[in-house]
């Protein structure tokens, strides 16, 4: 069953335009990586009709979310990267605030959470560090069960021992309660740990959707050949002249001997291949034209 379906969303600023369609499925976790001002963040809010998107159609649940947004919210846990959760109220009556919205709010997990995050619960909210802050926004977001977990940046106020934990609570929530994940971050390591699918935005544009298993299969190729490259097929090429010859580096999704063979055949000489991590991967698709 999909837990989110996007199709053609669109939103419009000035000099900025927005078109993205994606889905996700119940207990899958995709993430939204790109540079700032990508559209990660606007694709975030226009999902929670925060801000109104200008065209497009969007379902949680098989439900429309203009004509179900209230029962849709009910079972969606969100977290942003700033998070304002009533400044003057001391942590615990912030927590009875949310958990009088939620029917699935669980009391004892929400108990858990708070020991586990290290969190007083007789603590006002502006007293909070920027850390502490975060954890007890991640404690509302997780402390209902939803069917669905919008996760904007959240590890970017932990520390090492903490992201450990939120790491944890992810993968908790996905194999117990089947939650699916929107996740953005910049943080790779976190992308890598918890992604089924990721999706690369720059532009407001979704340059590629991919799953984490198939990006391992990737593989960069640095050669050399006399006179130009023949064409072959990459996801990413970059060349260098000297002289009569062409140094090359390509990136490609359809690495082996057929491959090396056709460059071989080309003249080319292989020097060498390396599996690119995430954040190469990253720089190729970014930055490419």
């Amino acid at each position: 069953m999909k837990a989110l379906e996007v199709h053609e969303l669109e939103k419009r600023y000035s000099g900025f335009d927005l078109t993205a369609s994606f889905s996700i499925q119940e207990g899958e976790t995709l993430a939204l990586i790109g540079p700032n001002g990508a559209g990660k963040t606007t694709i975030i809010y226009t999902l929670l009709n925060i801000i109104r998107r200008d065209g497009g159609q969007v379902q949680f649940f098989g439900l429309d979310l203009d004509r179900h947004e209230v029962e849709i919210k009910r079972h969606l846990g969100v977290f942003f990267e700033e998070p304002h959760l009533f400044d003057d109220l001391r942590v615990k009556h912030i927590l009875d605030f949310f958990g009088s919205f939620y029917p699935t709010w669980d009391r004892q997990y929400t108990l858990r959470l708070l020991e586990e995050f290290e969190i007083d619960p007789d603590k006002r909210f502006k007293k909070l560090s920027k850390g502490m802050r975060a954890k007890v926004a991640l404690t509302v977001a997780f402390a209902p069960k939803p069917k669905m977990l919008i996760l904007d940046e959240p590890t970017s106020g932990l520390d090492p021992k903490m992201r450990r934990l939120f790491v944890e609570k992810v993968r908790e929530a996905r194999e117990e309660f089947s939650s699916a994940i929107l996740l953005t971050s910049h943080i790779m390591r976190d992308v890598e740990d918890l992604a089924d699918r990721i999706a690369f935005i720059e532009g407001g544009r979704i340059k590629l959707l991919q799953s984490r298993e198939a990006l391992k299969g990737w593989r960069i190729i640095e050669g050399i050949c006399d006179g130009s490259l023949p064409p072959v097929e990459a996801k990413g090429l970059r060349l260098n002249r000297i002289g009569e010859k062409t140094e090359f580096i390509l990136l490609t999704d359809c690495y082996g001997e057929k491959l090396l063979h056709h460059l071989q055949e080309c003249g080319a000489q292989v020097k060498g291949t390396s599996a690119p991590d995430l954040e190469e991967i990253y720089d190729w698709v970014i930055n490419s034209s």
